[in-house]
């Protein structure tokens, strides 16, 4: 985390060092419209965010020697999580007049909340690939991090159309944890042979803090938007990026059971497509809207066992984690 806030700050820095001379006011009586106070400029913003995203986050651990596609499955709801951030921008003050750099800052926190529920299902049957596990806890959203940063460059096309091309890197921390509930699981007749759950089970509950797991992503992906701008009043623009570029990192601590499991992860494949649209109230503040969707598959990697609390990771398997939240923001950019 300190790592992440010095590099935040380096950002912000270098974003803010534009020449003064790039700086000079234009009267306002010229007749421009807002946010045309600085021509042929570059110029600072920032702006409070809030919004929501919808969703889950996925757990999964594969088999070895059992007969389904994987071993267990947990999804953590996200139905919704509420957050507040900040987001930094530098960028040019007419862009489709002229071609130039751009980069942009975001930090979102979670609000933290019960989200929704946690499932858990487990295929353990070497005979079939018949479900014979099956848990369901209220899911306990304890923290949210989000931080965003990308750079590029925008090119205007026919005045009132810009294309932008850029990279960026996007790091997501997530906490939750798995709470009262209750269960099923199916009658063991044999040696790995499970009776049909859904008719010989057993049933249980539970009760107060059950499971905690925190999940940890790190991505880089280059994107491309294309914009329309009417009258200096009015924006939309669509983005859309992707990449294979993806670690995963996540830590899994099963309280009834005493076992605590670390995952290291990479591969899969990164989609976020979306949309904002801006309406410029006057010429410092402009009311910005984005919905957008990341989705994150396919990432897997080795899984690490050891007794909850004390001794030390051992190798046990193959797991995999994934990521689909749709977002809605709402910003109130402010030029500086």
């Amino acid at each position: 985390m300190k790592n992440i806030t010095a590099f935040a700050v380096l950002v912000i820095i270098l974003a803010g060092a534009v020449p003064a001379s790039a700086l000079e006011i234009q009267d306002l009586r010229s007749g421009h419209y807002p946010f045309t106070a600085l021509t042929n400029s570059y110029a600072f913003s920032a702006a409070p965010q809030f919004g929501m995203v919808y969703g889950l986050a996925e757990e999964i651990v594969y088999p070895f020697n059992t007969k389904a596609k994987l071993l267990s499955q947990l999804l953590w709801d996200m139905k919704p999580l509420w957050y507040y951030g900040v987001e930094l921008e530098a960028a040019p003050v007419n862009p489709e007049e002229r071609w130039g750099g751009f980069s942009t800052l975001s930090l979102k926190f979670g609000i933290p909340a019960i989200t929704g529920v946690m499932e858990d299902r487990d295929w353990m049957s070497v005979e079939n690939d018949a479900l014979t596990h099956y848990s369901t806890h209220d899911n306990r959203t304890r923290a949210l991090f989000w931080f965003d940063f990308s750079a590029g460059v925008s090119l205007p096309l026919y005045s009132v159309f810009l294309l932008k091309m850029y990279a960026g890197v996007s790091y997501m921390n997530f906490a939750f944890s798995g709470e009262d509930g209750y269960g099923k699981r199916a009658v063991r007749a044999d040696d790995g042979i499970y009776y049909p759950i859904d008719a010989n089970f057993e049933e249980y509950t539970f009760s107060g803090k059950v499971i905690n797991y925190t999940q940890e992503w790190l991505i880089f992906a280059p994107g491309i938007a294309f914009a329309y701008h009417y009258r200096k009043i009015f924006a939309a623009d669509l983005f859309f990026m992707i990449s294979p570029l993806i670690l995963c990192g996540d830590m899994d601590e099963h309280l009834t059971t005493g076992a605590q499991y670390r995952d290291y992860m990479k591969g899969g494949l990164f989609l976020e497509p979306g949309t904002r649209v801006y309406v410029n109230i006057n010429e410092w503040l402009r009311l910005s809207l984005v919905f957008s969707w990341r989705y994150i598959s396919g990432v897997k990697g080795d899984t690490y066992q050891k007794p909850y609390g004390a001794g030390y990771y051992e190798r046990t398997g193959r797991a995999g984690a994934g990521l689909s939240v749709l977002e809605a923001g709402l910003l109130f950019k402010v030029r500086l």
